[in-house]
């Protein structure tokens, strides 16, 4: 018996099998800023690794639904139509940073949590200053930016207990459409939705509820924003397994045009989450490529920064950087799938697995490039066995405050075996140069690398065997680039 068997791959540069899904969006905070000083520049890895969509709640500015210094409106009692009675420093230094790499934004209106959880107690008034916040980011009022906003989510995780939003339903709806009617009144064309539920497969009345209401009222609804994390699971399937399950209930309510917006997702969401770097690394290499293949429209990966969180006052196990900007092998990991991303076309491949062996291919616009991301994963041994109940129960630690919470989860693959492959045979046919030179480089990220060269070679003909071995947990990037004859 091989205890140590060699994958066999194969990628066909010839045939396309689509356009490659730019799902690679993150959250977090890339460089110093007002209200941010203390955090390193990291921007140049966001540009490296092709950031597509980044989400605004991780950063320091909100709009609160009380007075609050730091919030995007400070004064509850003051004119909303007057630019001065706004907060907007700190988000402009933000979203300029943001712009700056040719990245859309999620911007996401809610609350200073966890200080504050209250509904708002003037709609109109409210409805009033999202407009014109809107208006700051889109049509330039107020000395901001034209067009640097494209998608506004209302809410951030209202079904999270007590500990995001203190209020009923009914208000949660009513401030969704005062905040959908403020939006399309600056711009129709402006996408807006919600509510990055928390437990996307518990119904109630931040799922269900929320879409019938909206239904009911004819509000604007282009997406549902949802959340996942692979605390109980270690699976990177979980994101495809939960988007479709999703997509079947925002069909169900009569929402076929809305998309799917993941707006965080991570191997793990939980304060005291302990992993092992590199597997942390391989798991996102892992389930971005499975994503692809996904009723995800979007995806916003959780956190590509220092963790540094100014709201819950700690360092968030989740961000992808040292708490000096140094990076590790989840940092490489993501910068590898945003190059592989960044791609033009997605090519036909064999031999990956949905166990955790993957892999992804593509070549640039001009195909003069092929990019081919492999990651070998193994879902822990402990995470394959099946559970009692499929409900995940936890408690959220916040200051002194200890919350208890429970989700719905999907069954265990208990039969998700990693197939152990300690290396493979990749063989590349029809590379679009024809008969002519090229270049192969490889990219390793694992416990030892962090995204270095591991070497590279060069040939000609239109195609190429390259064999290396990759045991778990472990990613490449092999890049094969067109030379002049």
């Amino acid at each position: 018996m091989n205890t140590n068997p060699i994958a066999k791959l194969s990628v066909n540069a010839g045939v396309s099998v689509g356009d490659m899904r730019k799902l690679h969006g993150t959250s977090g905070i890339p460089a110093p800023a007002a209200g941010a000083s203390s955090v390193p520049d990291i921007l140049d890895v966001w540009k490296a690794a092709h950031v597509t969509l980044v989400r605004s709640y991780d950063w320091v500015s909100r709009l609160d639904t009380v007075n609050n210094p730091t919030s995007l409106f400070p004064d509850w009692s003051a004119d909303p139509t007057d630019p001065a009675n706004y907060n907007f420093e700190g988000t402009d230094s933000w979203v300029r940073q943001t712009r700056s790499l040719g990245a859309d934004i999620l911007f996401t209106i809610a609350s200073e949590i966890p200080a504050n959880k209250q509904p708002v107690r003037d709609l109109e008034k409210y409805e009033q200053v999202v407009e014109h916040i809107v208006r700051h980011y889109v049509c330039g009022w107020g000395g901001g930016f034209e067009n640097a906003v494209t998608h506004w989510e209302f809410g951030d995780q209202p079904d999270f207990g007590a500990l995001h939003f203190s209020g009923t339903p009914d208000q949660f709806y009513q401030m969704y459409a005062a905040t959908a009617r403020a939006v399309k009144r600056v711009d129709p064309l402006l996408k807006v939705g919600g509510p990055c539920v928390a437990f996307p497969l518990n119904d109630g009345p931040f799922r269900e509820g929320f879409l019938t209401y909206i239904r009911q009222h004819s509000l604007p609804f282009d997406f549902l924003s949802w959340m996942w994390y692979g605390d109980n699971s270690r699976d990177p399937l979980d994101f495809r397994t939960i988007a479709a399950e999703v997509r079947a209930i925002v069909d169900k309510h009569g929402f076929s045009d809305a998309e799917l917006l993941l707006s965080y997702w991570s191997m793990t969401g939980i304060p005291t989450a302990k992993f092992e770097d590199a597997d942390n690394a391989a798991f996102i290499a892992a389930s971005a490529i499975y994503m692809q293949d996904s009723a995800v429209d979007k995806a916003i990966f959780f956190r590509a920064d220092t963790g540094a969180d100014f709201h819950y006052k700690f360092r968030d196990p989740a961000g992808i950087f040292e708490a000096d900007g140094s990076e590790n092998a989840r940092t490489s990991a993501f910068r590898l799938v945003g190059q592989t991303l960044a791609t033009s076309k997605r090519l036909a491949t064999t031999g990956g697995d949905e166990n955790g062996f993957a892999i992804l291919a593509g070549h640039s616009a001009d195909s003069d490039t092929i990019r081919i991301l492999i990651a070998n994963y193994a879902i822990p041994e402990t995470y394959l066995v099946a559970r009692d109940r499929d409900v995940f129960e936890f408690q959220v630690p916040i200051g002194a405050e200890r919350v208890n919470m429970s989700l719905n989860v999907p069954p265990r693959r208990v039969d998700a075996v990693s197939a152990g492959y300690a290396g493979y045979t990749l063989d590349v046919s029809e590379l679009p140069w024809g008969e002519g030179r090229h270049k192969v480089v490889r990219y390793r990220a694992d416990a030892e690398h962090r995204g270095d060269m591991l070497g590279s070679q060069e040939g000609e003909g239109a195609s190429v065997t390259i064999e290396g071995s990759l045991p778990a947990p472990g990613i490449e990037l092999i890049e094969i680039t067109r030379l002049a004859s």
